[in-house]
């Protein structure tokens, strides 16, 4: 159980490159109109993860809580802006309610549930926020993006609603309860089938770095738990304030 990961080879990476130059061949062939996002998402995600490592390893051997709150924040900045990108819903709420949402859950998770007396431990808070705010970030942009397209195609029937005595969370109830239900379906299907048909990210992680098992499986139910929760309580927030956006002294804003 000791043993540790093994190294991937440059020319290994070399070769995984020249995969995705076949995949890219692939996706030109079937005219599919992806290659162009397809090799910018790969150069992204490639600097971005190269230089994220660097930046890592500085941060891992500082170890203080001003790096840790600085660096958490720039992911905040990071991951709101994702959302209102994605969801094409603008909005001051969107940065506190990410920042305090993920910062709470990971909080509880480093301190309550692994019982690390060290909260900021850069190790475990920034890969752990970064889990965490990755899946909120993602709910968030997907419920927004539905829920203000469902209150603009039914600005009629929510002005009805409420012009017969229907306050503002009434006249929109259902909308709000299909776009949190959206974006709660990936981590529920995630939770459906763990174990089974895969074997997610953190669980393989600690098994390849020759963790226990047994405890890797612990840390996956707890850190899936904790996504679970941040999903819905940062959905939930910022749907309410988008919500109370579009209504203004009894006047429903489409």
């Amino acid at each position: 159980m000791g043993e540790s990961v093994k190294d991937i080879s440059m020319l290994s990476m070399i070769f995984l490159y020249l995969l995705s130059g076949g995949l890219t061949l692939i996706l030109y062939v079937l005219n599919l109109g992806i290659v162009k996002d397809f090799l910018t998402s790969l150069l992204r995600m490639s600097v971005q993860l190269f230089f994220g490592s660097i930046v890592l390893m500085y941060i891992f051997k500082i170890n203080t809580y001003w790096i840790v709150l600085i660096f958490f924040t720039v992911m905040t900045i990071v991951a709101s802006h994702t959302i209102i990108k994605k969801s094409k819903v603008t909005g001051w709420f969107i940065y506190p309610v990410i920042f305090i949402v993920s910062f709470t859950m990971t909080f509880m998770f480093q301190v309550v549930i692994v019982g690390n007396t060290i909260w900021y431990d850069s190790r475990y808070f920034i890969t752990i926020s970064g889990m965490v705010m990755g899946n909120s970030m993602n709910a968030c942009a997907l419920a927004l993006e539905r829920f203000n397209g469902e209150l603009k195609e039914n600005g009629d029937l929510i002005e009805t609603l409420f012009s017969f005595g229907a306050n503002n969370f009434e006249a929109v109830s259902e909308f709000f309860k299909r776009s949190i239900r959206s974006a709660l379906m990936p981590i529920i299907t995630n939770m459906s089938s763990v174990g089974i048909v895969f074997f997610p990210g953190m669980m393989t992680g600690q098994i390849l770095a020759g963790a226990d098992p047994g405890n890797a499986v612990k840390y996956q139910i707890a850190i899936m738990v904790t996504i679970a929760i941040s999903v819905v309580l940062s959905t939930m927030l910022n749907l309410y304030f988008m919500m109370n956006r579009h209504f203004s002294k009894g006047i429903f804003k489409q």
